[in-house]
């Protein structure tokens, strides 16, 4: 290893792990298999943002209203890898998380010794991204592997000075960039270690960067046109939303510093088990370790770089700042701070922090899944949560209602963007395209004449946010569709509950202009 031949020979080291990859194989397989089923057996159905996902990628657009298109893609290939289950998606999203560990270990064995690289790994159970509400495939879930490949390809190809790694990067890049916008904060400090480094200067002075740049554009050059096309319409979502919105904030100057301050007290909420897990390596004796300055600069820059930027952005703008957009942020952060610590890491040591890991895994997937599988005996609004919401029964409903007057799939769903997203993404025929909100903005991929000719079913819900507006919509721009029924709905749980309320939806038939 690099970094052990800058410890003394007469000075102590950590223990060698013989079998390391069995170590590894341990935590990836305690995510694969925990997350995975967990999940599945206490959920009756996908998270409202993994549906809106499926919604989204069935379509196989190359951009949406709110994101670029890769997180949609995955989530629908999952989806529709079986029928009738969801365990998929699950898988999916482990699987995203586990090639972020691998990722992660595989950086950590340039600065530490076996030991201290597969704690790295570990002590990510003490981050609640990876450990906490983990069963979602979002946008937020992919760029858990994509960011982690791509810091783990920027180091290569700068310290290995090699064009196939710079490839690499700009392929990692381009993805990054069809995942989320927000990679700009990975960017900026990547760049910065560019500018400020003497291997990072050597580097911009071949070819290597400006390839990778290339190559990243290529990649990214569809979405950019689509967004041309289409009015940057996901900028623009993130403008209104969060820029520009009066939803959140005092309208003050203080929204300058209490967005911030907000965005810090609720990450060190999901960062505050990992210290509790290191303590028995803040207490080790420390090793005589030296690390040279690109590592050192590396290092700070991708485990503090992100957040650093996000912060920055609020307190320019005076922003909101949404706690879950710290989901990648904390990868490198248990490597930080084990490299800060330079901790001696014996074998007891090394098996003590490795229990307390796990455990805290298990607890807290327990939890998560307690809480799903007994939500309805403590919230009396559990029905009001989508994994209760009989997605599944409402869309056949839909679906038979439609059969009864024609003989070919529904084409289109219409109604409340959310309530339609979670319903289209249980459709059988896979092929009923969704009309958000009945509103051609929340639903680009669509014109209004084709669904005045082909037809389709409105569903509507009330006391949801903007239902009165979906209603308005539909009486005033669709007055010729027929009214077929409101039909009535129970929660679905997976324990026994009594005095189960009455869940209602209303459909409407747009009979086809052509028939």
């Amino acid at each position: 290893m690099q970094n052990e031949a800058m410890i003394a020979e007469s000075s102590p080291s950590s223990v060698v792990i013989k079998h390391p990859y069995r170590w590894l194989s341990l935590i990836c397989l305690f995510q694969l298999v925990f997350w995975t089923v967990g999940p599945w057996l206490v959920r009756n159905t996908l998270h409202s943002d993994t549906l809106e996902g499926i919604a989204w990628g069935n379509l196989w657009q190359w951009g949406y209203d709110k994101h670029p298109p890769l997180a949609a893609w995955a989530a629908a290939f999952s989806s529709n890898l079986t029928e009738t289950s969801d365990w998929p998606v699950y898988l999916l999203a482990q699987i995203c998380v586990v090639i972020a560990f691998i990722a992660v270990w595989r950086l950590a064995r340039e600065y530490l010794t076996g030991a201290g690289a597969l704690l790295a790994v570990f002590l990510l159970q003490g981050i609640l991204f990876y450990s906490n509400r983990v069963e979602r495939v979002t946008p937020d879930t992919l760029q858990h592997p994509i960011w982690a490949l791509l810091v783990l390809t920027f180091y290569f190809a700068v310290t290995r000075q090699s064009l196939g790694y710079w490839l690499l990067t700009g392929v990692m890049a381009g993805l990054a960039i069809l995942t989320k916008y927000q990679v700009a904060v990975l960017f900026a400090p990547l760049f910065i270690v560019l500018l400020i480094t003497k291997e990072g200067r050597s580097a911009l002075s071949s070819a290597g960067p400006w390839l990778a740049g290339i190559i990243a554009l290529v990649i990214a050059s569809p979405h950019i046109y689509w967004l041309w096309d289409n009015n940057f319409a996901a900028v623009s979502y993130l403008e209104e939303n969060y820029v520009e919105s009066e939803r959140y904030g005092t309208g003050t100057h203080w929204d300058h510093l209490i967005f911030p301050l907000n965005f810090i007290k609720n990450n060190f909420g999901n960062v505050i088990l990992l210290l509790l897990l290191m303590i028995p390596l803040f207490r080790a004796p420390k090793l005589p370790i030296v690390y040279d300055h690109f590592k050192k600069t590396f290092l700070i820059a991708i485990a503090t770089g992100p957040f650093a930027f996000t912060l920055l952005f609020g307190f320019i703008t005076g922003e909101k700042l949404v706690p879950r957009w710290a989901t990648p942020y904390f990868a490198w952060l248990p490597l930080l701070l084990l490299v800060w610590v330079r901790p001696l890491i014996d074998y007891q040591r090394f098996k003590k922090v490795v229990f307390w890991c796990l455990f805290t895994g298990v607890l807290l997937v327990s939890l998560r899944c307690s809480y799903l599988l007994f939500k309805p005996l403590i919230d009396d609004e559990y029905w009001d949560s989508v994994e209760f919401i009989p997605l599944r029964a409402q869309m056949l409903k839909a679906e038979e209602l439609w059969s009864q007057n024609f003989d070919h799939p529904m084409p289109y769903l219409g109604g409340l963007h959310y309530h339609v997203a979670e319903l289209v993404a249980y459709s059988h025929n896979r092929r009923t395209i969704p009309f958000f909100g009945l509103n051609p903005v929340e639903s680009l991929w669509m014109d209004e004449k084709d669904f005045r000719k082909n037809g389709g079913i409105i569903v509507m819900v009330d006391g949801k946010r903007y239902s009165k507006t979906v209603r308005q919509r539909l009486e005033k721009n669709y007055p010729q569709a027929e009214f077929l029924g409101r039909f009535a709905f129970e929660p679905v749980t997976k324990i026994k509950v009594e005095n189960k309320p009455k869940l209602f939806v209303e459909y409407y038939l747009l009979r086809p202009e052509h028939l």
